[in-house]
């Protein structure tokens, strides 16, 4: 019951921050500009509920694998790496399905550079394996709140993990 229940808050809790981290970026970056005369400063932005199952369900993935000795006793950068990996397959996936199958055109990185069909681009494939980190680390705090697991670093020292590859 406990991992039921652990996966189901994982999906609820990234589900929403996932929403929230789509809706921020697409207010900084100015995505609404011009849009029925909403300025720069408005900091307007917006998402597709779709949003929430598919970074629920990334978020369900990488902590199932956070739950294994074989993933979590890997070096942080190579948790890194897989992680984020998974979230671009998983993007990929859910862009033909969504976007190209079904055509409800929810995102399209076509104008982007390095783009593969619209769907991924390298600019957002690298903020999802700093993603990844995040949703480790957030794994590990839920699982010492909930479970009184073992109390992890900080967020801080996961960052300083992978960039001196440890």
């Amino acid at each position: 019951m406990r991992h039921f229940k652990n996966k189901l808050i994982h999906f609820l809790v990234f589900g929403s921050i996932y929403l929230n981290i789509e809706i921020i970026t697409r207010a900084l970056g100015n995505s609404l500009v011009g849009f029925n005369g909403i300025s720069e400063l408005s900091l307007c932005g917006w998402t597709s509920l779709w949003m929430f199952p598919i970074g629920g369900f990334c978020a369900v993935i990488i902590g199932t694998l956070n739950d294994y000795p074989g993933y979590y006793n890997l070096k942080m950068w190579q948790q890194t790496i897989m992680g984020g990996s998974l979230i671009i397959a998983v993007e990929l996936l859910s862009g033909i399905f969504l976007n190209i199958i079904l055509g409800l055109h929810i995102w399209d990185y076509s104008n982007n550079k390095y783009n593969f069909m619209g769907q991924i681009n390298l600019q957002n494939s690298i903020a999802w394996y700093i993603l990844s980190i995040v949703i480790v680390w957030l794994d590990d705090e839920l699982a010492y709140y909930i479970y009184r697991d073992e109390k992890p670093d900080s967020l801080i020292n996961y960052f300083k993990k992978v960039l001196t590859l440890q």
